[in-house]
């Protein structure tokens, strides 16, 4: 199988703990996220508007140290990627996320770059290199389903297809019902690329099977509760 990948690929951006966040880094994500949705969408008007807000943004994290972070040396350039990344510049991004991680002092910070650097290798089409980052994050985070979940998908890319299946299995073992606001959700609602990579993962697929269930479902209960409200209303 062949998956498609390059610099103007996109890619989801979500934090395990959003309330860690300072105000600035979680509007940056934010913007990041609708940069990947405009550039996705080949919007070129909205794509620079959004980029020139979260530079703006940037230079004010950097005149204030990161919001006083603890550890600016690891947080500015960590938050820099997250936005070049996010502009289809991946090589920088990439070259900055290497620097953060040089000063990546908890394991925490050490997951994040890490499993940075293995989304955006993978964005590049460099399976070697994203299943290596890979294998590093797992040893430092191996419950982390954020890990886990772009792990899965360097190692398709890689060709390793048993070993990626076995992860999303293990999902697939966990769930009956997918949680909405669970990380599984998040990727399986806007990693585009697993699509492609279901057609050889038959324990992705059924996931994705379930999930497409499910969003039917509500869809479908959100109908009922609408009609019903609607009919209370002309009464």
């Amino acid at each position: 199988m062949r998956i498609n990948q390059s610099a103007n690929s996109t890619t989801l951006i979500t934090s395990s703990n959003p309330t860690d966040l300072s105000p600035i880094e979680a509007t940056l994500m934010d913007l990041c996220n609708l940069l990947h949705e405009a550039r996705a969408a080949s919007d070129v008007a909205q794509a620079r508007r959004i980029e020139a807000q979260a530079f703006e943004l940037l230079d004010r994290y950097d005149r204030t140290d990161g919001e006083d972070h603890p550890n600016p040396a690891w947080a500015r350039p960590n938050q820099r990627a997250m936005v070049l990344s996010a502009a289809g510049r991946v090589d920088q991004a990439i070259k900055l996320e290497l620097a953060a991680l040089r000063y990546a002092d908890t394991p925490r910070r050490k997951e994040i770059s890490l499993g940075n650097l293995t989304d955006r290798f993978i964005r590049l089409g460099k399976a070697d290199e994203a299943v290596a980052f890979f294998l590093d994050a797992q040893e430092e985070s191996p419950h982390s389903s954020a890990i886990m979940l772009t792990g899965a998908q360097a190692l398709c890319i890689a060709g390793y297809y048993e070993q990626a299946d076995r992860i999303f299995a293990s999902f697939d073992s966990q769930y009956q019902t997918i949680p909405h606001d669970s990380h599984l959700a998040a990727y399986l609602d806007y990693e585009t690329r697993l699509g492609d990579m279901a057609q050889n993962l038959p324990a992705l697929a059924r996931l994705m099977q379930r999930w497409n269930a499910q969003q039917a479902q509500r869809q479908a209960h959100r109908g009922i509760q609408h009609n019903a409200h609607r009919k209370g209303t002309m009464r």
